[in-house]
């Protein structure tokens, strides 16, 4: 952990940014809750409708999170986008506060931008239970960083409620958890050998545990908002293992190690033929992914890196018709 100069200032910027977070999470959800961003389809199909109790063990809670209707007011839609606000500004301050300085506008104009982009905007009034989960998963990657292990068990028991990819992320993250203190003592040439072992053995265990419960369907294109990106989440997870054998960072903490088991187990989805399942859930995890690409970079290069790649994600949001697309 790199030591944080000028303390006095860091900590006044830290501790207001968390009346920034509040206050945009606010705003930025009765921004979505009025309309002015427009609907997505799912939307319309359900979640507009009074507190549905849809779905199974997995499924109810996120129904009935996101259509609350309070004396016919509906507000599953306020939130669900506070939620997906609140945890996406815990995530990215999380992560950039061990940095050399914590630059209050930098933080305020990179949370702006991420919310807007496609993993955040899809799930504000499209996949709104599968946002409801991507949310709570965030919370609970940050209560591992912390080492607050015991709002790590009741955020992951959340966000399994919510949508039943909770369960799939979960597992990683508690797994990844577990390892990360397993493995603490040891050097880093021997976590990067232990953890790539476990990996292969992950992406094994997990492409025959589908095919026994029988998680198969036929290989089918699979467009989320306008195009294919199963290649693009197969680079990025291969890439963030191969980084591994040179960047021992990547292996050094439980964040990392979550979106390392990840890369492994993500894929055996695809080889099943699930590859809405797949391309879904490389959606929910792709933040966590840009910010630890980004840590890797000196503080200067970090920070033009991470405005950089969320204003292209930005561009390719609205490129690929995720804000047209809504009536």
């Amino acid at each position: 952990m790199t030591v944080i100069n000028n303390k006095p200032q860091f900590a006044n910027n830290f501790n207001f940014s968390t009346v920034v977070i509040l206050i945009i999470s606010i705003v930025f959800a009765l921004l979505i809750g009025s309309g002015l961003y427009g609907y997505g389809n799912d939307f319309y199909a359900a979640y507009n409708k009074p507190n549905l109790a849809w779905g199974g063990i997995f499924d109810r809670l996120g129904y009935l999170v996101s259509t609350l209707t309070v004396n016919g007011v509906h507000i599953g839609i306020q939130i669900v986008t506070f939620f997906l606000a609140l945890s996406s500004g815990l995530l990215i301050r999380e992560h950039i506060k061990f940095k050399q300085s914590f630059s209050l506008i930098f933080f305020i104009l990179l949370y702006l931008i991420a919310i807007h982009t496609w993993p955040i905007i899809m799930s504000t009034s499209n996949g709104m239970r599968q946002g409801l989960s991507m949310s709570f998963i965030f919370m609970a990657l940050v209560s591992s960083s912390r080492k607050a292990y015991f709002w790590m068990v009741i955020l992951s028991l959340i966000a399994i409620f919510m949508h039943k990819s909770g369960l799939f992320l979960v597992a990683i993250v508690g797994f990844a958890t577990v390892v990360n203190n397993l493995l603490a003592s040891f050097s880093p040439s021997s976590k990067t050998l232990i953890n790539f072992l476990i990996g292969i053995f992950l992406l094994i265990a997990a492409y025959i545990f589908f095919d026994i419960v029988g998680f198969n369907e036929e290989n089918k294109p699979s467009k989320i908002i306008g195009g294919d990106f199963r290649g693009a989440f197969i680079l990025i997870g291969f890439v963030y293992v191969a980084l591994s054998f040179f960047f021992k960072s990547i292996l050094s903490n439980s964040f990392n190690l979550t979106l390392y088991y990840f890369s492994f187990i993500a894929p055996s989805l695809l080889m099943k033929g699930l590859n809405w399942e797949y391309e879904r859930l490389g959606m929910m995890m792709l933040i966590p992914y840009i910010l630890s690409f980004g840590a890797l970079l000196k503080r200067t290069s970090y920070q033009f890196y991470l405005i950089l790649v969320f204003l292209l994600l930005l561009l390719l949001t609205i490129f690929t018709g995720m804000y047209a697309s809504f009536k």
